[in-house]
């Protein structure tokens, strides 16, 4: 059938399986007999998974019981998909039926998220060129202590991404802006898609845990659920070129207080009481805003806080079903995503 080891991986969805052939230099644009690349593969296989959810949903008992022989994925098939498009792979070679990859996937969140990757994969490999063609050898990314291995490590608290793990431990004072180095932190990746190294650092609460495509949809920490007032990008930390994006200064104490508004009065007449203080009702306010914070918390998605949670996983967790898409890990309890499920 002319499939190859990738087709094979795609298909039977062993993620790892799928990187080390990738990382390996696998072609990823071979078709098969009919005409599919592991592209076509990924996304058939995740639109067809989408349905039988669906379906699942459907029947009160299997949800129940979970489906177990259904939820043996153990990583999304978005998750891959996303992942070939960020490595090279042609979103618009057709098979024998005059299909291209994105004709397959139906959801277009994840149209989006795979043009978005692929075009980041151009970019990254026009500018070397650009940069060879005058000569002048872009190192941004190079470790300044042996300029052999790339930056990966980042420093706390003046947040420069300076050298790479294994220089990092020998430098005492930040290379970039010489205030001493109090903590070091390895970048791993993104803890959203999975599949890019995290590069965008956000503050006050100053970690690194996302990637650009995924940062965009979060107004919380990922890591330490602490609210973001800004967001840096690689290039900045590295000390090069760049833009601090600021985000709205919108709390969510605001519609609290315009609820609990009304109360201010009960307030200044309890303290024309003879025994009354306004301890008592100020710590009826406090425990009304805490009950709609927790309202919100378990109405919100927990990622984007934008969007309504409408997608739950096996482990009881949930979030929006365009942040979930994106997910082959469980954002608050860090477990493998094996089965997805939507709430109408």
């Amino acid at each position: 059938n002319l499939q190859t080891a990738l087709h094979l991986a795609v298909e039977r969805q062993h993620t790892q399986i799928v990187r080390l052939l990738v990382r390996g230099g696998a072609n990823l644009n071979i078709p098969d007999k009919d005409g599919d690349t592991p592209l076509h593969e990924a996304l058939r296989h995740h639109t067809l998974f989408q349905l039988r959810q669906l379906q699942d949903v459907q029947d009160v008992g299997k949800l129940l019981v979970g489906l177990g022989s259904q939820g043996a994925d153990k990583k999304s098939s978005a998750s891959i998909a996303c992942y070939l498009a960020g490595n090279g792979a042609d979103l618009g070679i057709k098979n024998k039926k005059g299909q291209t990859p994105l004709d397959l996937c139906p959801d277009p969140n994840l149209c989006k998220a795979l043009a978005k990757c692929h075009k980041d994969k151009n970019t990254d490999q026009i500018e070397p060129r650009a940069t060879d063609g005058e000569g002048n050898e872009d190192v941004t990314d190079e470790c300044l202590v042996c300029s052999d291995l790339k930056r990966d490590t980042l420093f706390k608290p003046c947040g420069h991404v300076a050298c790479c793990s294994v220089c990092a431990p020998r430098v005492k004072k930040c290379l970039i802006c010489r205030e001493h180095v109090a903590t070091r932190a390895k970048i791993e990746e993104c803890l959203l898609c999975a599949y890019k190294r995290a590069s965008v650092l956000v503050k006050p609460c100053g970690h690194m845990v996302v990637c650009e495509c995924c940062a965009p949809l979060i107004k919380k920490c990922v890591h330490c659920r602490a609210h973001i007032d800004s967001m840096v990008p690689f290039s900045v930390c590295c000390g090069g070129p760049g833009e601090t994006t600021e985000m709205p200064n919108e709390t969510v104490e605001e519609p609290s207080d315009s609820i609990v508004s009304p109360v201010e009065p009960i307030t200044l007449t309890g303290a024309l009481m003879n025994n009354g203080s306004r301890d008592t009702s100020n710590s009826d306010i406090q425990k009304l805003q805490q009950q709609l914070q927790d309202i919100k918390e378990q109405t919100m998605c927990p990622v984007c806080l934008d969007r309504l949670k409408n997608m739950i996983f096996l482990c009881g967790h949930g979030t929006c079903q365009m942040c979930g898409d994106r997910m082959s890990e469980c954002p608050i309890c860090r477990k493998a995503v094996e089965k997805r499920i939507l709430l109408y």
